[in-house]
């Protein structure tokens, strides 16, 4: 019984509250049923702190989804905006001959093999900001410097949901994949 008002007097103290000395006890309660009250209770607390870790550790994939696609979407919007500006550039830079000799060469590439083409595997992701360079160059030597990465600093930290760490990049990586599926890469 008195592990069982130590783990208690841990729990109220980890979550704030001061425990009180109550002197008006009531007398009809006999120890036995303190101690299968006490059991029963402490099996109760026991669930809610599996069950509040389990949400901690839900909430924390959620706001890391949601961080990973909003940047996502930050980095695919500026690339979008940026081909947008170079195709505008490169349009207006050629001459009436020349967009008959591209247009040419496009029906060209249109005919090539399509087992030629390239696929592009996408993965995205939260890494620590102490990690971040070493992560870097274990990407660079795992894909032989064929790989495309895009790292920025995440506005505040989040706690990583498998370790509890605080997680403050967030990266972007693309390499040509020989399968359509992006998760099939072997890194």
């Amino acid at each position: 019984m008195a592990r069982k008002l130590r783990y208690f007097k841990e729990q109220m103290s980890k979550a704030g509250f001061t425990p009180m000395v109550k002197t008006d006890a009531k007398s009809d309660i006999s120890l036995d049923d303190l101690e299968v009250k006490l059991g029963d209770l402490e099996a109760e607390l026991i669930e809610i702190n599996a069950n509040s870790e389990k949400l901690q550790r839900g909430y924390n994939e959620l706001v890391e989804y949601k961080l990973v696609l909003q940047k996502a979407g930050e980095f695919f919007k500026a690339a979008q905006t940026s081909a947008v500006a170079q195709h505008r550039e490169a349009a207006s830079d050629q001459g009436p001959e020349e967009s008959l000799e591209t247009s040419l060469l496009t029906d060209q590439e249109s005919k090539t093999d399509q087992g030629k083409q390239v696929k592009l595997g996408l993965l995205a992701g939260l890494v620590p900001k102490a990690k971040a360079i070493a992560f870097e160059r274990i990407l660079f030597r795992a894909t032989r410097g064929n790989v495309f990465l895009k790292q920025a600093a995440l506005v505040e930290a989040v706690g990583d949901p498998s370790s509890g760490e605080k997680v403050n990049d967030i990266f972007i990586l693309g390499l040509q994949t020989s399968r359509a599926d992006p998760s099939s890469t072997n890194l």
